[in-house]
């Protein structure tokens, strides 16, 4: 056998693997693991130029996967101005005009992470309400959801929107009675005209809201600065113990900035890119996801998926539901398929054998897509395709089975629902109403068989797993008739690592510690095994590991 180049010993390992659940020491060579054992069984494997890590006696885990994240659009929210949890004008005009004040040369002024009810408790934000917060310069607050945008006047003006614009089904500029826009921008293309006036021009925003590359291409000089903005998200998704990433938009783009990463060196995560199918595509153009398929297809960047929306959020109510939302007679949301799309759409990306991921927040939304990968399944013959739902925060009690039945993945963020602590209850409540108990169901499918795979939606919510851990396993029933969704520790971990790995199916390759498999590894500076489940978000990443590099070290 080999010598090793990285030895971990002292170490309490949580392998994810069945056939031999711990350890107490690891050795890497080259970018596999080496043996995973007893003290003794690794000692032997040391030469000269092994690195020893101590773990003293803390947690040591598969590295994490991160099964639902925007990268691009988070490194870029790295260094924008941030307002989660500030509310009232008069906190956000201080906020804002002090950012201003930094940025004299920027078309316009942004302002991520804002709630529905940042300004009143009604919710209802207007242009009137930010050009009182800036008026001399375009602003924009975008939520924290990315699914609504506000603008104030001269953004509206600037962009082109003060007149309204005709969209694609789904998406909306919200009109007040004067014939003119109120400021509120509900989906990405009600809002791309806004980002496209930012320093970026909405680059990190195009395989989500238009799934094509920049036009014009981007210059030399603002791809430079893309892999840059890119370089510093891996670096900080490295930071949290994070090994792989399931991207959540795509273009030909971002794949051609993460491959010149690679070839300087700086590909520090393995990454998925699907192939983004918009509503208002033809359906050949899923062949694209194909020749993405064919040029990006190793252990650290690959492609082989396809991204489609169903449907919107909650709180703007965009998601579609089966029934009405309470208090709004005849609204049901918008979906962004019909019923005969979809399947058509999901019926010809499962014959390429292409892996199909789904946003789908409401019930209605949920039970079209699961309708549209049995049409599939009916057309083309029982496959493992294990096409996936993202989010399901409200599901039809009618719909739980039909997960097993038809092998599908539920990807799901416990960092994101109601009984979350930090979690803003209003409008999602209101907008759920009655079906609160089948709301955020990550135990009931659990349950009922599903295969589960847990992230965070990064940047709507905070990236670092470990808070996404403890979110899953200190979850609170907001009413009696709601069934406890909280998570045990160990299903939380394999939602974080091995069950992620089966998701994109790379269980054989990744996910556990064992013998063989690619050397995807984290140290931890505590014990979670130890940690009561709401301080588990205090233990943070020692040491990364990503395809048997050290991609992350924290020394002190």
């Amino acid at each position: 056998m080999p010598s090793a180049d990285i030895i971990i010993v002292n170490a309490k390992i949580l392998t994810m693997d069945r056939e031999r659940p711990r350890a107490e020491a690891l050795a890497i060579a080259g970018n596999r693991l080496l043996a995973v054992g007893s003290k003794d069984e690794i000692s032997g494997l040391k030469a000269k130029h092994t690195r020893v890590i101590d773990a003293r006696g803390k947690s040591v885990l598969p590295g994490f996967i991160e099964s639902h994240m925007h990268l691009f659009m988070g490194a870029v929210e790295l260094d924008s101005l941030m307002v989660s949890g500030l509310e009232g004008i008069d906190t956000l005009t201080k906020v804002v005009r002090d950012y201003a004040e930094t940025r004299p040369h920027d078309r316009i002024i942004v302002a991520n992470g804002a709630s529905y009810m940042a300004i009143r408790p009604s919710g209802a934000i207007t242009r009137h309400d930010l050009d009182r917060i800036l008026p001399d310069r375009p602003l924009m607050l975008a939520c924290f959801d990315h699914h609504t945008v506000w603008a104030n006047t001269p953004a509206l003006t600037a962009a082109g929107l003060l007149h309204g614009k005709e969209l694609p089904p789904g998406n909306e500029i919200v009109m007040g009675p004067d014939g003119l826009a109120t400021g509120e921008l509900k989906e990405p293309a009600a809002h791309e005209a806004v980002f496209r006036m930012t320093p970026t021009q909405g680059r990190e925003g195009l395989g989500l809201a238009t799934g094509e590359d920049p036009v014009p291409p981007a210059t030399a000089a603002q791809r430079r600065t893309d892999m840059a903005t890119l370089k510093r998200g891996l670096d900080y998704c490295a930071s949290l113990g994070i090994t792989s990433i399931h991207n959540m938009d795509g273009n030909f783009y971002q794949l051609e900035l993460l491959d010149a990463l690679r070839r300087d060196g700086d590909l520090i995560c393995r990454v998925q890119v699907p192939w983004h199918q918009k509503n208002y595509f033809p359906l050949e153009r899923v062949d694209e996801a194909i020749e993405m398929r064919r040029r990006y297809n190793d252990d650290m960047l690959y492609s082989g998926r396809v991204k489609i929306f169903m449907d919107g959020v909650l709180e703007s109510m965009t998601a579609l539901m089966l029934d009405d939302y309470p208090n709004h007679p005849g609204e049901r949301g918008q979906p962004l398929f019909t019923p005969a799309e979809f399947n058509e759409l999901a019926t010809c990306a499962d014959r390429h054998g292409l892996q199909i991921s789904v946003h789908a927040i409401g019930d209605g939304a949920v039970r079209r897509t699961l309708d549209g990968y049995q049409a599939a399944r009916q057309a083309n013959g029982q496959r493992d395709s294990r096409h996936r739902i993202e989010h399901i925060e409200v599901i039809d009690p009618g719909d739980i089975k039909r997960f097993k039945e038809l092998g599908v993945t539920a990807s799901m963020q416990p960092i994101v629902g109601l009984g979350v602590p930090g979690i803003p209850l209003e409008p999602c409540r209101e907008r759920i109403g009655r079906k609160l108990p089948f709301a955020y169901g990550w135990q009931t499918l659990r349950e009922a068989g599903a295969h589960m795979s847990f992230s965070s939606d990064w940047p709507i919510s905070p990236l670092d797993p470990l808070l996404g851990m403890q979110s899953a396993m200190t979850q609170v029933p907001l009413e009696p008739d709601c069934p406890p969704q909280r998570q045990g520790l160990m299903d939380t971990i394999a939602a974080f690592t091995s069950d992620g790995a089966y998701t994109e199916f790379a269980e054989h390759k990744k996910g556990r510690l064992k013998q063989g498999l690619l050397a995807d590894v984290v140290v931890l500076d505590g014990d979670i095994e130890a940690t009561p489940a709401e301080q588990i978000s205090a233990i943070k990443p020692k040491l990364t590991i990503c395809d048997g590099r050290i991609t992350f070290e924290r020394n002190a």
